[in-house]
């Protein structure tokens, strides 16, 4: 299942138009929480930043992320 990983933050929406291929949602779910602690490292993101997940079933395609085979990678 392709999973999308959207930024809300104080600027707005960032869309990503591009998704990640996972398993199942739980994984998908370590990514996003993986996602929220960089940005917060970096000093991007606040208390009222979040990482909005959509889901869209469907046949995987040819494109994954980077880690996507492994949620806990770099964790």
């Amino acid at each position: 299942m392709r999973f999308y990983f959207h930024i809300v933050d104080k600027y707005g929406l960032t869309p990503d138009g591009t998704g990640c291929e996972y398993a199942d949602q739980d994984a998908a779910v370590l990514h996003a929480q993986r996602i929220a602690a960089e940005l917060a490292k970096a000093g991007e993101f606040c208390r009222s930043g979040v990482v909005l997940l959509a889901a869209v079933p469907g046949r995987p395609s040819p494109s994954a992320c980077e880690g996507a085979t492994d949620p806990t990678a770099g964790a």
